[in-house]
Parts: C-alpha cells; sequence; structure tokens
C-alpha cells in the first residue's frame, strides 16, 4: 500500500532515526513543501558503509548496485520507503549544500513530537499560510477587542455580538463593529437599517489598499453608525463586509472577494492577507474614540479565519455547540495551535496568547448531563493541546508552564454560557426591533454580557494612539 500523507511524516522520521539516531533527527529539519512531499536537511553527514550503500542502491527497483547517482544511500532509501511524498531530487540536503544553512536555523520550524521523536518541521503552504503566522497576544493600537468565532454557522455567533453591541451601546459605550466574515456577510443588515449602510466595505477596502491604498479622506466611507445609537446612550458603528456599493453592483462582489484575500507585494516586501486586516482595523479604529471593537470572524478554518483568530491581539469567543462535530472541529484547530505555542517556546516567546481563547457553549441545553459532558470534552482539549503537558520539557519547549485545573472556573477552558431560546431562532431585529430591548434578551444572555464585561474591563492597557 502506497504512504498517504498522513503516514509520510512518521516514516520520513523512523528512517532517519533507524540510519542516524534520534539526536541526528533533533539536529535537523524536515521540509514539507507545498505539495506535500518531505526532504530533510540534515546537520551533519552520515558515514555508510561501502557494502551498505551498493546494497541499499541495489534494493532500490531501477538502480543498479554501481549507480553513480548524486542521491546518498539515505536519499535513495527514503525515495523506496516514501514514494511520491518524497521529494526525488533533493530527499537529504547536507550542510554543504545551497540552502541548508537557512533551513537549519529558520525561524519558521516548529518543533513537533511523531511518536516518541522529537524533530523540527518547517511547512510551506500556498493556502492555509495564515494559521502558521505568529499569534499575537494583545494589540497594540485602540480599545480592547473580542472576537466572535465559530467552526459551524448557525449557533448563534452574530446574534451574540449584536446583542453585546446593543447592550454595551445602553450603557453608555462607544462600539465599533467589523464583519469579517466575508464570504457569508450578514451584520452589515442585522446592524444597519436601510439608508445607513456605508459606501463601502471591508472586501473593498482589501482590495483598493493593494491596488493604490485607501486614502484618510475616504476612511469614513466604509462606516456606518447603527440606529443603536441614541443621545443618551454610546455609540455603535459598523464596518460592514460589504457597502452599499457592491450592493448595487452585486456581479463584481465575487470578483473582489478573490482579490480581497491575496497577498499584497509591494516595494518593502509582501503583505498577509492577516497584516492587511490589522491594519486596517487600526486605521479604522482612529476614526473615533470607541470602548470596544467587536468583531465577527469567518466560521470554520478557511484562510481568512486565521488573522481574527490568532493575529489581532484579540480575546477569542470561540462558539460551540455540545455536538461530536464542535468538539472533533476544535481539535483539528487546537492541534494546529499547539504547534504555534511550542514554535514560540523554542525561539524564547511568551506563548500567554493561548490564555485569551475562551469557549462558549451556545444553545445550552438545560439537561445536566449534556452540559458536563461538554464541560469535559472541553476540558480535554484545552487540557491535551492548549496547555502544557507534563513532559513538554523534553523537548526543551517549557519554561514557564501553563495549566489549570478542571475546576478552576477562572481558567481559559471555563466556558462562557448562552442557553437555547427559542424566541431567537428568528432573529431579525432590523424587521422586528423590540428583539433588541433589554427584556427581550436579558434572560438568556445577561450572565453571557456579564462575562465580556470582566474580559473588557481586564483586558491589558493598550497603547497610546
Amino acid at each position: 500500500m502506497p504512504v498517504l500523507f498522513d503516514d509520510a511524516l512518521p516514516a520520513l522520521i523512523q528512517i532517519l532515526k533507524e540510519w542516524g539516531g534520534g539526536a541526528f533527527v533533533e539536529r535537523g529539519t524536515v521540509l514539507r513543501d507545498a505539495t506535500g512531499r518531505l526532504s530533510f536537511f540534515a546537520a551533519e553527514r552520515l558515514s555508510v558503509p561501502a557494502p551498505a550503500e551498493a546494497e541499499v542502491r541495489a534494493s532500490v527497483k531501477g538502480t543498479p548496485a554501481d549507480d553513480e547517482s548524486h542521491i546518498d544511500p539515505l536519499g535513495l532509501r527514503i525515495i523506496e520507503y516514501l514514494g511520491a511524498y518524497a521529494r526525488e531530487d533533493r530527499p537529504v540536503v547536507y550542510p554543504t549544500e545551497d540552502g541548508a544553512s537557512p533551513m537549519l536555523t529558520s525561524l519558521e520550524r516548529i518543533p513537533v513530537k511523531v511518536g516518541e521523536q522529537f524533530c523540527y518541521l518547517v511547512d510551506r503552504r500556498i493556502v492555509g499560510t495564515g494559521w502558521l503566522a505568529e499569534p499575537v497576544a494583545t494589540s497594540t493600537f485602540g480599545p480592547p477587542r473580542v472576537v466572535f468565532a465559530s467552526l459551524k454557522g448557525g449557533v448563534g455567533r452574530s446574534t451574540a455580538l449584536t446583542v453585546t453591541a446593543t447592550d454595551l451601546a445602553r450603557r453608555g459605550y462607544n462600539v465599533l463593529v467589523i464583519d469579517l466574515d466575508l464570504e457569508a456577510p450578514g451584520l452589515g443588515h442585522l446592524l444597519l437599517e436601510e439608508g445607513r449602510l456605508p459606501d463601502y466595505g471591508v472586501i473593498d477596502f482589501l482590495v483598493e489598499d493593494g491596488i493604490g491604498g485607501v486614502g484618510e479622506d475616504l476612511l469614513h466611507k466604509f462606516v456606518g453608525t447603527s440606529r443603536l445609537t441614541s443621545p443618551s446612550g454610546g455609540v455603535v458603528d459598523v464596518m460592514p463586509a460589504i457597502g452599499r456599493k457592491s450592493e448595487t453592483a452585486p456581479e463584481n462582489i465575487l470578483p473582489k472577494l478573490s482579490r480581497a484575500m491575496l497577498e499584497d507585494v509591494n516595494e518593502t516586501g509582501t503583505v498577509s492577507v492577516g497584516q492587511q486586516v490589522s491594519s486596517m482595523i487600526d486605521r479604522i479604529v482612529a476614526l473615533a474614540s470607541y470602548d470596544a471593537v467587536l468583531i465577527d470572524s469567518r466560521a470554520g478554518l478557511a484562510e481568512l479565519a486565521a488573522p481574527a483568530v490568532i493575529g489581532l491581539g484579540a480575546t477569542v469567543l470561540l462558539f460551540g455547540t455540545a455536538q461530536t462535530q464542535t468538539i472533533e472541529g476544535y481539535r483539528a484547530l487546537f492541534a494546529a495551535l499547539q504547534l504555534l505555542a511550542q514554535r514560540d517556546a523554542a525561539q524564547g516567546r511568551s506563548a500567554e496568547w493561548r490564555l485569551r481563547l475562551r469557549p462558549v457553549y451556545a444553545k445550552a441545553s438545560l439537561n445536566a448531563d449534556t452540559a458536563d459532558r461538554f464541560h469535559d470534552d472541553i476540558y480535554e482539549l484545552y487540557s491535551e493541546y492548549l496547555y502544557d503537558a507534563e513532559d513538554d520539557d523534553e523537548a526543551g519547549v517549557q519554561t514557564d508552564p501553563l495549566r489549570f485545573t478542571q475546576q478552576d472556573d477562572s481558567a481559559p477552558h471555563a466556558p462562557l454560557i448562552i442557553p437555547f431560546n427559542p424566541a431567537f431562532v428568528d432573529f431579525d431585529p432590523s424587521r422586528q426591533p423590540t428583539q433588541l430591548t433589554t427584556a427581550f434578551y436579558e434572560q438568556s444572555f445577561r450572565p453571557f454580557l456579564d462575562a465580556v464585561d470582566r474580559i473588557l474591563e481586564s483586558a491589558p492597557d493598550e497603547a497610546e494612539n
């Protein structure tokens, strides 16, 4: 049976360990290219006896024992075992060869554990590069930020954001809402009734910023003020995903969306989508005096969800229901984030951004057994992937361990809870304004809103604007 993606890295590590031992593996670096093929950058050259070399060459199909190929016996063995997942031109790269030194010291290297063996991995991607960016622990500009994120739609994420913005404004806070759910926009119409939608939205900003830039004189055309604003309360400003101009020319939305998600290449280098989004938010925040920024993230594990989850220095509320699909989806996300935390620790950086990932038990059941199971499942995920394990010292990645007990209600894993309420199934306050009255949402959302208040109050002091 051929080697497939999940088996390729373990197979490579097994071969390397058999040939050179564990230290040989740990001192080198595995490169997985954009197609998934693997090569190993070795820190030293192995000495292989001549008979063994001839034996290996003879064992590889179509390679005679006296073959004088530039590929050494270890490289041939890797090609033999990994098949299509081996870099046939350079399965092994040694220190004296071109490109070896930069790879062996690359800041992209992630320490990973394959079975019982630690190794360094550089994972090159064309799609999904945002999930390899260095996480930002705290925003350095403006008021505290809260991201509303989820793996699936229909969990009440946008409803909770709308209620939160409403309640904060009602109590005198000035709020900026940004819709980063570009592929399924909705906050614009949820919070901005007809006539209040600005000319442009997030998609327009990213497109224009990558072409000719967005001048300061145009920034106000990207923000609309919600009717939730009142003389006796705070302001709710909204930067929607799409603006009025897009609605008058809807045939341009998909062409613009495809360009909004491109890296920007300028005279100073490459600017990732995440960096563009972060810069955009900084510029919009500077337009007024806001007390909080609420951001609606793209659902799922798509590229555009990455900057919202790890790139904005925000507290990230991870919405989910008590279903297997929620737990297994977050397992995939947390396993990826674990690697970023290990890379941070290996490079001497703090990985305290993990403290700002908070689960939300949405549409919570009144059944105690179901609720207990959700709490257990969430703690298991945090304990396995986001909290530091006892054996992390073996990898040299643990300095100040991050650990909490399951009973610690103040720990990151302790979920914020929004109970299920059938009254919110058809939530559409633009047509039913009474759905944003305190009497309507108070019973279901007050504990959640109080928790958001505590998050905003405890947010680190941001740098001066």
